[in-house]
């Protein structure tokens, strides 16, 4: 972030995350030089600007003191423009604050083969605004040290750098696996503001947390019995106008396999690669990842 609060995303690759990794500290202000301008393809981005800085061998970095340069360095949402479909982007990272005013159970879920832990909870704005988010990682381990305790007083949390998503027109937040951070009931000045406004609009009372149940009691069967699924037959896509979600029952009838059914791809942004050794640099991570097996049936 420059001195006028315009951002762009800058990158250093393995080979000199070493050197620049002791000159380098968060909240930090540096003249740097020497950079290699080019396009920003990231698959999550934390600036939506169209290019991204390379750091190389001949880039230098020299700390400064500047009393008067904004350190705002944060990006909020409102739960208004995360609901917005006009504004929905799954590749831009953001900020967020909010009361958890709800969770669910602690679920897993297998991916490859690690269990991953994950948990939903509802938070609120000082409007009284809902809006869903999913932790996962790290951020659960945090968030249950909270919940066990009192949950009559407050929980506020920060969350940076975290993404949103959208299923079936329902909107969320959830952080990613290294990018995002989280903060519970800081002293930021960010969160104070938070909870002044909060005070303001609501009084001192605060709203008990509630713990829902996540386990589904409905079956398949009962769910396409209810009605609340359209099932349409292959003939009625073709002759759909609009865009929604559909159920389709069909029977397979040949799979194709002449180019087989499994590839070895990084097990952070899947993209196909070819193995060399048990890690390898991945040009699109721009970091050492390991090997995962993904599966792809063309039916």
């Amino acid at each position: 972030m420059d001195e006028k609060g315009d951002r762009i995303h800058a990158s250093i690759g393995m080979p000199f995350i070493q050197r620049f990794n002791q000159q380098i500290k968060e909240m930090g202000l540096y003249i740097m030089k020497n950079f290699v301008v080019c396009p920003n393809n990231m698959k999550l981005k934390t600036k939506d600007h169209k290019f991204k800085l390379m750091f190389t061998h001949k880039t230098t970095v020299e700390e400064i003191h500047d009393p008067h340069f904004n350190m705002c360095i944060f990006k909020f949402k409102t739960y208004e423009q995360l609901s917005n479909p006009q504004e929905f982007d799954n590749t831009e990272l953001f900020d967020v604050i909010g009361e958890i005013v709800s969770y669910e159970d602690l679920q897993s879920i297998k991916q490859d083969d690690s269990i991953r832990m994950f948990m939903n909870i509802e938070i609120q704005d000082y409007e009284s605004n809902n809006i869903s988010a999913t932790l996962w990682g790290d951020f659960v381990e945090q968030i249950k040290l909270h919940l066990n305790g009192s949950n009559d007083k407050p929980i506020v949390i920060f969350m940076q750098l975290i993404r949103a998503h959208r299923y079936r027109e329902q909107y969320s937040v959830r952080n990613t696996w290294h990018a995002s951070k989280l903060w519970i009931n800081s002293n930021l000045p960010q969160v104070v503001d938070f909870c002044s406004r909060m005070v303001s609009v609501r009084g001192e009372s605060s709203q008990r947390i509630t713990q829902i149940s996540s386990h589904k009691t409905h079956s398949v069967v009962d769910e396409l019995a209810s009605g609340s699924v359209e099932v349409k037959t292959i003939e009625d896509l073709s002759d759909c106008k609009h865009p929604g979600y559909f159920w389709v029952v069909e029977i397979i009838v040949h799979i194709e396999l002449d180019r087989g059914w499994c590839y070895l791809a990084c097990k952070n942004c899947a993209k196909k690669q070819d193995k060399e050794g048990e890690n390898f640099y991945c040009k699109k991570c721009e970091q050492l990842q390991p090997l995962t097996h993904r599966y792809m049936l063309q039916v």
